[in-house]
């Protein structure tokens, strides 16, 4: 899944205002979401929203590993807490967007002037093919007009190194 760059919540985004992680998420997902409900998340009932992320978070994997086991301890402290499916599956996809797009919102740029970043890579697997979640936006170079990856699309695939060479965290403790 190629993170759209053009979504108005990435090309908008400003210091000052809030970024909005969900909708960009469910966004991007959007296919699985369609390929489960024939539907928008937007337009299904809480039970129905839940269930549907509760699919896809079945079949998601960070750094190789199920998503489900990788945020244990935190699904077991919403479960503990008497969260709904729906505030449980709500707050993991909250959890997982901004690990994901946590490099498009301005408000986390550092004293440099320099983008967050998250040391984990995010994909669906279906039936053995992974999906990776991925930027692979362009900006021009130079005066030739030359294209060259944009520095999020490098973190991305810097990403995809580290996870193919196993130096991403294998937990959430790591």
């Amino acid at each position: 899944m190629i993170i759209n760059v053009d979504n108005p919540i990435i090309s908008y985004a400003d210091k000052g205002k809030p970024f909005q992680y969900e909708k960009i998420f469910y966004s991007t997902i959007e296919p699985y979401i369609l390929e489960f409900k024939n539907c928008r998340l937007d337009k299904l009932t809480e039970d129905d929203a839940a269930r549907c992320l509760a699919r896809i978070f079945k079949k998601m994997e960070v750094n190789g590993v199920p998503v489900l086991d990788f945020f244990k301890e935190d699904l077991d402290k919403w479960k503990d807490a008497g969260n709904s499916q729906y505030e449980i599956t709500s707050k993991l996809a909250s959890l997982i967007a901004h690990d994901i797009f946590c490099c498009f919102d301005k408000n986390l740029y550092d004293e440099n002037d320099e983008f967050a970043v998250c040391d984990r890579i995010y994909c669906i697997n279906k039936e053995g093919e992974r999906d990776y979640i991925i930027c692979e936006s362009t900006v021009k170079e130079g005066k030739l007009s030359r294209k060259k990856l944009s520095p999020e699309a490098e973190y991305f695939a810097e990403l995809m190194k580290f996870n193919a060479e196993g130096r991403l965290p294998k937990s959430k403790d790591e």
